[in-house]
């Protein structure tokens, strides 16, 4: 019971003074119809996230908007690139995250080897292609929203990454 007052799946019936008197939530209601699967991704999502990624995608888990939770992520991991790199807003998308980490891009870290730098550019240029390039151009349906958990995690991981970069540059 105590899990489930935790997760907002059931709460104290409104007027009812007794611990007894439970009722279920809208959300217990959601999780009952639609299977536990939705709450477990959208719960991943609850911490651990980095706060620039968890503004912009959670609400949008809230309602069940999915791809626009992903499709947020991937952007705020573009915008912060930009605003690091100091790119025009004519550079973007996977070109952007090419000049950026590229090997002789504004944000590429000299100091690693050039097998970690192409790896890095590969990551960043690879997860936009695939994670925010779809949702910008046509309808997305996760079918499997735990896959779009793990998208704006890793939308998190990318920002993480950022967060190192921004240290560095900013020395």
């Amino acid at each position: 019971m105590a899990w489930l007052r935790a997760r907002a799946l059931i709460a104290r019936t409104p007027g009812q003074t007794s611990d007894a008197a439970i009722s279920i939530t809208r959300t217990g209601r959601r999780v009952a119809a639609e299977g536990p699967t939705a709450f477990r991704a959208s719960e991943r999502l609850q911490s651990g996230i980095h706060p620039r990624i968890e503004r912009e995608a959670r609400p949008q888990f809230l309602i069940g908007k999915y791809e626009l939770g992903v499709f947020a992520s991937m952007r705020a991991v573009e915008v912060r690139v930009r605003q690091l790199g100091g790119f025009p807003d004519a550079v973007f998308g996977v070109d952007l995250m090419n000049q950026a980490f590229g090997p002789t891009g504004k944000l590429t870290d000299p100091s690693i080897s050039k097998g970690k730098q192409e790896g890095t550019r590969a990551l960043f240029a690879g997860a936009y292609a695939i994670l925010r390039n779809p949702a910008g151009h046509r309808e997305v349906n996760y079918d499997d929203v735990s896959e779009a958990a793990d998208a704006v995690q890793t939308a998190s991981l990318l920002m993480r990454i950022l967060d190192r970069v921004e240290a560095r540059v900013n020395q």
